[in-house]
This record gives structure tokens, C-alpha cells and sequence, in this order.
């Protein structure tokens, strides 16, 4: 049996991932009943077999149906929801590993009170980015948000193709507090706003550079028309002889200039158009390490409690959140008056553990 074609793979994917039934008549050729239709569907591969199966819809790459079918996939892939759940949550020597990725004060204590397991729930859009001037062109970003932290993550890029994604929750844990939907979605649209921002200049750049190029061809070749044109007008002017008719057309030579510059002009603006096409959330277990906050010489730490995560898909403590402005950090330091922040933050500090 020969090696399905990669359009081929396609169609089967997308036939049992909607619940359909596909039938091989023979070699790239189908019958395909899908849920929404009322009866099967033949659909070719091969042109030429549209000789023996002329009510056959032809499956090629730029063809309708494929289109169609983008569509369809598209649309119903727009919002999903999938768990990644076989991690390991009992790491050896948690309490030392914490403490070596956290850089503390030197009188500053973390006491481990309790681990709670927790889902951490990962939105991952996709954004399509169309770019609109002489040509169509699409490219798509993807980007995930960590949503109990809010942050952008890239640890899930290299898990996309992969198998370890479930439908179903393996554990009974709670989900953690997560950032409004609403928020995280608008976060993301920046961050990929801000990477579009930089393609468009290029883009841009590249595009006037073109027109420059293009424009001063243009003008010179009806400089050129013109030149000859006057130099008609002047002969017929010499002779006497009526120059009328090469005055109009040297007016309308002007015009037609003008015109074709500005539709040169108008092809080189470049508009930029950008959609949420799919979203996929991932719940993922996360350990939550609630510690006490002491230190030598102080009688009292603000924050006295601190709440850790230990990520076990990366292994690694999570950068925290500073007590003081808010900002992630690995390292925390002591002002005067017995405050936690973060070496970015004004308060002045204790001396650090190195």
C-alpha cells in the first residue's frame, strides 16, 4: 500500500477529529460523510481520476474545498481546553532547592509551613496578522500567559506537537486564582502588537525603498515622453505649423503621470490587520509553597508570610512577586525597618547572602 499523501493525512485527521466516516474507493479517492452533511461527499486527489469520478470534488492545495475545509477546522478549533498533568509533584530536597534559586539577606529565614498542589491554568492564543499593500501576506503569532502570575511563558512552545496533553483532569487538586480572561487576552494582543511593530517598520522600510525606486523609473521614463513631445511642439512651432493636438496630449501626458504615481503611491500603503484566531487553555499542576519569614535581629518582617510556587514541568522555583512594587524577582532584600523588596525597589538595604 502505497504512503498517504500529506493531504490525504489531512483529510482522514479532520474526518475522525469532526466524526465523520471516510471510505477509500481506491487510490487517492474518498467518500466522506461528515456530521453536518446529508450525504457523502467524493472527493479525488488526483485530477485524473475525475475521468472515472466526474461528480468528485478535486482536493488540491489552493482549491476551495481546502479552503473550506481550513474554515471549518478553524472555527472549530477556535477555543480548547487541555491538561498537562504528568509531572512529577514530590521533588527530592524541595526546602534546598527553593533556597538555591532564591537569593535572600543574609538574617532573612524561609520556613516551609505548607505545599499545596494547585492547576495553574496557560492561555495560549494565536493571533493571524495580516499584511495588506501590494500583496496579501499572513503569518501567524502564537504566545502563551502563565495566568496566576500573568506572565509570558515559552516553556509549552516545545510541548505543542507533542502527546502529553489530555482532555481529562488526572487530579482532584483545585485551580489556582487566575487572571481575568479579559485582561490576559489584552496583555497578549500588546506583547504581540509590540513584536508586529518591528515588522511593519521593516516592512515599511523595504516597501519606500521599492516606491523610490519605482517612482523615479516612472518619472524619467515620462520625462523622457515629455522631452520629445516638446521638442515636437517646438519644430511645429518652427514651421508654423499647428501644435494644438501635441500641447493637449502633453497635458494629458501630466495627468496620466500624475495618476500612475499616486496608484504607485496607494499600492505601497501597507495596512496591518490582526485577529485572535485560536485559543487553547492548559491547566498544569504547580506546587504552592506557603513559608514563614523571619530574621536575626529584626523583631518583626513585613511581609511575614510568604506564598512560593515550584513549577515541576521546568523544575524551578518561580520568580516571586516583590512585596513592594510587584515586580518578579529571584532576589529579595531587607530595608531598615524589617521590609522585604526587591533590589529594584528605593528601600535601603541589609547586606545579601551571597
Amino acid at each position: 500500500m502505497s504512503a498517504l499523501t500529506p493531504l490525504e493525512s489531512f483529510l482522514l485527521e479532520y474526518v475522525d477529529a469532526a466524526g465523520g466516516l471516510a471510505d477509500q474507493i481506491e487510490p487517492q479517492v474518498y467518500d466522506v460523510l461528515l456530521p453536518d452533511a446529508a450525504a457523502p461527499q467524493r472527493i479525488a486527489f488526483d485530477p485524473d481520476a475525475l475521468l472515472e469520478h466526474p461528480s468528485a470534488q478535486l482536493l488540491t492545495f489552493g482549491s476551495a474545498l481546502l479552503d473550506d475545509l481550513l474554515a471549518r477546522l478553524q472555527a472549530r478549533g477556535r477555543v480548547g481546553c487541555a491538561f498537562l498533568d504528568d509531572v512529577h509533584l514530590q521533588p527530592h530536597a524541595l526546602g534546598q532547592r527553593v533556597a538555591r534559586d532564591l537569593i535572600l539577606p543574609e538574617p532573612v529565614t524561609l520556613r516551609i509551613e505548607t505545599i499545596r498542589p494547585l492547576y495553574v491554568t496557560h492561555s495560549l492564543f494565536w493571533f493571524e496578522v495580516t499584511y495588506l499593500g501590494d500583496e496579501k501576506e499572513q503569518a501567524l503569532y502564537p504566545i502563551a500567559l502563565d495566568r496566576y502570575y500573568n506572565r509570558q511563558v515559552r516553556y509549552l512552545d516545545a510541548l505543542l506537537g507533542g502527546e502529553r496533553f489530555t482532555d481529562t483532569r488526572r487530579w482532584v487538586f483545585a485551580d489556582a486564582k487566575a487572571t481575568p480572561l479579559e485582561r490576559a487576552y489584552l496583555d497578549a494582543r500588546a506583547a504581540v502588537v509590540r513584536t508586529v511593530r518591528a515588522e511593519v517598520h521593516t516592512r515599511q522600510h523595504q516597501i519606500q525603498a521599492h516606491l523610490a525606486v519605482q517612482s523615479d523609473r516612472m518619472k524619467r521614463y515620462y520625462a523622457d515622453l515629455r522631452a520629445e513631445l516638446d521638442e515636437r511642439i517646438e519644430r511645429a512651432t518652427a514651421r508654423g505649423d499647428e501644435s494644438e493636438a501635441l500641447r493637449l496630449r502633453r497635458e494629458a501626458l501630466d495627468r496620466e503621470e500624475a495618476r500612475r504615481l499616486e496608484e504607485l503611491a496607494r499600492k505601497a500603503q501597507l495596512r496591518v490587520q490582526l485577529q485572535l484566531v485560536n485559543l487553547l487553555q492548559v491547566k498544569i499542576p504547580r506546587l504552592f509553597i506557603s513559608t514563614r519569614v523571619t530574621a536575626k535581629s529584626f523583631p518583626a518582617v513585613h511581609p511575614a508570610a510568604l506564598t512560593l510556587t515550584w513549577d515541576p514541568l521546568v523544575e524551578k522555583t518561580d520568580a516571586l512577586v516583590c512585596p513592594n512594587c510587584q515586580h518578579p524577582t529571584v532576589e529579595l532584600r531587607l530595608g531598615r525597618q524589617g521590609t522585604l523588596h526587591c533590589p529594584d525597589c528605593s528601600a535601603a538595604p541589609v547586606k545579601a547572602r551571597a
